[in-house]
């Protein structure tokens, strides 16, 4: 368990505590975030560029991009500090600390293979030891996770217990030190629900908490590729190269959305594609620091031949993709069938993981029929489905459609669809 104590202890010397000390304060960091191998962070310096600061928990092993001759520096150290105060946000890794800690693995691998002459054989089980103990240690968490969930039922929804934010959060930290930064993401929505009242809270909070107690069950009974999403909903992550050394998908893939999400410390960029042949989604994820470029994706209403790298799932749904091939003008109709097939792509998708919040779903040829302040929705042979989304991406579909039939994909909820994207014959076009 890391402390205040154990950062202070790695120190080379007493001037580097008392200089990571002052700078172990959200003021001068930015993307400070970390998953259950590394934490990373930027720290402004005096240059116009911040400082690139990392730490390997494995190790730990420290890089930072400062010009200090100490190791490791204050800057290690203080985001250390404010790793273990509660101070980082737990997400994927920047592009910068995967290269990083792909290198240092790579390191490892040539090292274990080349042991110094007379020495005896490192020990090729180091690796598999630290799993079984972040096993030990996220089963302990689920299992007091299990116990608190019961508490909070038997005590009904409406307790005041529940109403005090403080509540949720601290438990959901020690999720986090129990390295399941997932559940604790889950479990802090749910505060939020619980403390904030919104309509139809009561709902919303009792299913949140029985998927919470179901993930929990199924963290010990789970097999198979359930077993995986289980895990990532926990907060494991796949490497990049395991996922590309599995079966690849080989289809010509539409572009037919991007979507870029603006958060706090983060920018997420979701490119959604659809296999002509295949008639399967994938979706693209990318991720960067704010104000950074994000990964160049062929835009929407194109296509290109590839082999997709699915991340392993009972539903598989994103994806690696190496290279696209030639990237060339996409068809202007995608899809096949109706709302019915539709529903049941949805159904067979959330029998098979329950923890999904929406799926994506193709109209193959759907009527558009809105208006201001009334019903929207969009009407295939065999049924119609209601339209959510924003009001300006349903006048973009409306417009475009003219009342006549499009092909249309976009995100089913249970509720209600949100338009991504339409064809009308001719085009491709991002909603």
């Amino acid at each position: 368990m890391w402390s205040a104590e154990t950062v202070e202890g790695l120190a080379p010397d007493g001037a580097s505590v008392t200089a990571a000390r002052k700078l172990a304060r959200p003021g001068p960091w930015s993307e400070v975030g970390f998953d259950e191998r590394a934490v990373w962070g930027l720290c402004k310096g005096s240059g116009s560029r911040p400082y690139q600061a990392q730490v390997d928990l494995s190790g730990p092993a420290f890089k930072c991009s400062c010009p200090s001759r100490k190791f490791p520096c204050k800057h290690a150290l203080a985001l250390l500090l404010l790793w273990v105060g509660g101070d980082a946000a737990a997400g994927p890794e920047p592009p910068w600390v995967a290269e990083w800690l792909a290198s240092r693995e790579e390191r490892v691998e040539r090292a274990a293979s080349r042991p110094a002459p007379g020495e005896p054989p490192r020990d090729p089980e180091a690796a598999a030891r630290r799993a079984l103990e972040r096993e030990a240690r996220v089963a302990a968490g689920v299992e007091d996770l299990q116990r608190w969930l019961r508490d909070a039922v038997r005590g009904g929804l409406g307790a005041g217990r529940l109403r005090a934010w403080d509540e949720w959060d601290a438990f959901a930290a020690r999720l986090v030190d129990a390295q399941a930064p997932g559940a604790a993401s889950r479990l802090r929505s749910l505060g939020g629900v619980a403390a904030g009242r919104p309509d139809g809270w009561p709902e919303r909070l009792l299913s949140g908490l029985g998927l919470l107690h179901l993930l929990c069950e199924a963290f010990a009974r789970a097999d198979g590729p359930v077993r995986e999403d289980v895990r990532a909903l926990l907060g494991w992550n796949v490497g990049r190269e395991e996922v590309l050394a599995g079966p690849r998908v080989s289809d010509r893939w539409v572009v037919l959305a991007r979507v870029v999400i603006e958060q706090e410390r983060l920018r997420v960029q979701r490119t959604w594609l659809w296999g002509l042949s295949t008639g399967r989604p994938a979706l693209l994820l990318d991720f960067a620091p704010p104000g950074a470029p994000l990964e160049p994706r062929p835009a929407p209403g194109m296509a290109f031949e590839a082999a997709l790298a699915f991340h392993p799932s009972a539903t598989p749904l994103r994806a690696l993709l190496d290279s696209p091939g030639e990237v060339s003008g996409a068809p202007g109709t995608f899809g096949s069938g109706g709302a019915g097939e539709a529903l049941r792509s949805v159904a067979s998708a959330v029998a098979l993981n329950p923890w999904l919040e929406e799926w994506p779903v193709v109209l193959a040829s759907a009527v558009i029929d809105g208006r201001e302040g009334g019903a929207w929705t969009a009407a295939a042979e065999d049924g119609a489905l209601p339209l959510g989304g924003s009001s300006a991406s349903r006048w973009r579909l409306l417009a475009m459609s003219g009342g006549r039939p499009v092909s249309l994909f976009g995100l089913w909820d249970g509720a209600a669809l949100t338009p991504l994207a339409a064809g009308d014959g001719v085009r491709t076009v991002a909603l």
